[in-house]
């Protein structure tokens, strides 16, 4: 008897703490990713972390992008490929922010570009966007999407002579910022 009632006890327990696969968040209902940043380089779908491995904004290395005017977020593919979206703080809001050639003078949102395995010159990004999505300025989140053409003399107008070299299309971003690493 003390067997049957343990077996039935465990066989309870058992069934107890099996779940149902059946949610109803589908993909669909929340489109989320593993990665901070994503984007198609040529065609080539690209998965990024910051280069710490999270989704952490970082800070910008450079004083043309002051900290207290830009959140840097940075998406490394590998040691020596990555984007870096520099948000003006000023433009922390829903909306579209067109790229165009660096100023590297903290005046407006911009985008930089390391394709070192292309092979290549520098890639400058000359024409695109960023577009804010959305903005939680309590959790502080920011996420978005992206796309733009680089160029190899940024000096110069997109012509024969100097053609579109990369083209960046489909990127999205989802970073926490303002907190520490």
């Amino acid at each position: 008897m003390k067997i049957t009632k343990t077996l039935l006890l465990l066989f309870v327990l058992i069934l107890g703490s099996c779940s149902s696969d059946d949610s109803s968040e589908t993909p669909e209902n929340n489109p989320t990713s593993k990665y901070a940043m994503t984007a198609k380089i040529d065609g080539t779908l690209w998965e990024m972390q910051n280069p710490f491995g999270s989704d952490y904004a970082t800070k910008p290395l450079f004083t043309y992008y002051p900290e207290s005017e830009y959140i840097q977020l940075q998406g490394r593919k590998n040691l020596i490929d990555e984007i870096r979206i520099f948000i003006k703080r000023s433009d922390l809001k829903v909306g579209t922010y067109p790229i165009t050639a660096a100023t590297y003078d903290a005046s407006k949102t911009q985008v930089e570009m390391s394709y070192n395995s292309k092979g290549t010159n520098i890639q400058y990004p000359v024409e695109g966007s960023v577009i804010i999505t959305a903005v939680d300025t309590n959790a502080k989140t920011v996420k978005g999407t992206f796309s733009f053409n680089c160029v190899e003399d940024d000096s110069k107008p997109i012509s024969t002579s100097n053609p579109i070299t990369t083209n960046v299309t489909d990127g999205t971003f989802s970073y926490r910022y303002d907190v520490s690493n």
